[in-house]
């Protein structure tokens, strides 16, 4: 009877003894996942980090400056000095051609933008008698698209003859006031005399004219 008291002490020491090392095996496994997964995150933590990722590329984006741009549009004709008191009538102007077509007096290229807006140049690009720069880079349309300053007029500069704005000056070259009706005439005429003297052909071009050639541009109303 003694014996079986002590063999039911012993098979409950060894059930004993079992389970608490069993336990702690599968505490020290739960352990080592827990470790290795890294710990659980709150369910709303992972959705605030997502907002907050979200949060910091849309701050990236707005603080990007959009790439700026120029003016609006370029008008493909317009009349030059509309105000005009010239006899002859005013002249319209067809700017898409000039800019885009082969312009050059030679007909090999376009016409540059600095050619008559010569302003529009850095201040070490200009020739004599040009003085006034307005950019730092010259006008293209890569540049110009690239800006937001404006280009200016002829008549920002070249005024009508004795109607020059206070506070301003008119430009002069050669002892003559480069008025609107003198600066037009300089660029047109030269480039299409230009034109003319290399290319004979186009005297018998529809539209084009020289410098005596004055009704061919100016049409009276």
């Amino acid at each position: 009877m003694k014996n079986l008291a002590k063999l039911c002490v012993l098979g409950a020491f060894v059930l004993f003894s079992f389970v608490t090392f069993a336990g702690g095996l599968t505490s020290v496994e739960r352990y080592r996942v827990r470790a290795q997964a890294g710990p659980t995150p709150p369910a709303n933590m992972a959705a605030n980090a997502t907002n907050s990722s979200n949060a910091n590329a849309a701050a990236t984006t707005a603080a990007t400056p959009k790439p700026a741009a120029g003016d609006k549009s370029i008008p493909k004709t317009f009349t030059l000095a509309q105000d005009s008191a010239s006899e002859y009538g005013e002249v319209t102007f067809n700017h898409d051609s000039h800019a885009a077509g082969m312009y050059s007096p030679d007909g090999k290229a376009a016409v540059g933008c600095v050619e008559c807006h010569h302003t529009d140049q850095p201040k070490s690009a200009l020739k004599p008698p040009l003085v006034t720069s307005e950019r730092d880079v010259a006008l293209t349309m890569d540049s110009w698209k690239a800006s937001t300053q404006k280009v200016n007029t002829c008549r920002s500069c070249h005024f009508q003859e004795g109607s020059v704005p206070d506070g301003k000056t008119m430009p002069a070259a050669g002892g003559k006031d480069l008025t609107n009706e003198l600066a037009y005439h300089i660029n047109c005429n030269s480039c299409h005399d230009a034109a003319a003297k290399l290319r004979p052909e186009l005297k018998k071009k529809t539209g084009f004219a020289t410098t005596n050639d004055c009704l061919i541009c100016h049409k009276k109303n």
